[in-house]
């Protein structure tokens, strides 16, 4: 009984995961952006447990990669472009709003479709992972009101998705269900001395994190110009 719930468990943060997308796509067609956002955000955190459950638990398979992909590509692909049509981009009208949030799903499905086929480094991602991506659109579309400045970041991190940047990915880090709990109180700890700061707050982590794999193409192709 132990065994068979320590392969089930990834799939199920991956399928709550998939829920919470789900649920936040239908909230935003209701109006309901303030609670389509969190959804989307608490997406996250099941996304950033469901792999280091598998490898911890060994239960590691194909069909929980794949599975993975496909709610990332939902909730971080699919919500926060619908987000940020409904919220500010229907400015644009028809159908240029609806063509101008394509590239943000399109290129996540790239990079999610990249990242099952292609095997690295473990420390690095290769291109801006959608999870983060899709967090960072989701908080500049619930707080920035410029249609333009959506529009702007929305393209710069299509870009970054399919890009050679390399980001860190955190995956040497080993996880049990007891860090599980500790990050959990620790981010509502967080949540509760923060109050109205924390989206601010962690939007700024977001866009440090973005910074951080621009830095790193930089530092890479100086290197490659100093050895040819």
């Amino acid at each position: 009984m132990l065994d068979r719930l320590k392969k089930i468990l990834p799939s199920l943060c991956t399928l709550t995961n998939l829920s919470l997308g789900l649920v936040a796509t239908v909230l935003i067609t209701e109006g309901c952006f303030n609670w389509a956002a969190t959804l989307i955000i608490s997406g996250m955190l099941f996304d950033s447990f469901d792999g280091r459950l598998a490898r911890s638990l060994a239960a590691c398979s194909e069909f929980g990669k794949e599975l993975d992909s496909l709610a990332d590509l939902v909730t971080f692909g699919v919500a926060p472009a619908l987000l940020a049509y409904r919220s500010c981009l229907y400015q644009l009208g028809w159908p240029w709003a609806a063509l101008a949030i394509l590239p943000f799903p399109m290129m996540g499905a790239l990079r999610l479709a990249r990242f099952n086929i292609l095997s690295g480094d473990p420390s690095f991602f290769v291109g801006m992972p959608i999870t983060l991506s899709g967090g960072l659109l989701t908080l500049f579309a619930l707080f920035t009101g410029n249609w333009w400045a959506i529009l702007a970041v929305m393209w710069v991190l299509s870009g970054l998705m399919i890009s050679t940047c390399r980001y860190p990915s955190f995956k040497t880090m080993k996880i049990t269900p007891a860090h599980i709990l500790g990050s959990v109180a620790v981010l509502f700890c967080a949540l509760v001395l923060l109050k109205g700061h924390a989206p601010t707050f962690f939007m700024a982590v977001l866009i440090v994190y973005m910074l951080t794999g621009i830095k790193n193409r930089w530092l890479d192709l100086r290197q490659s110009q100093k050895q040819g």
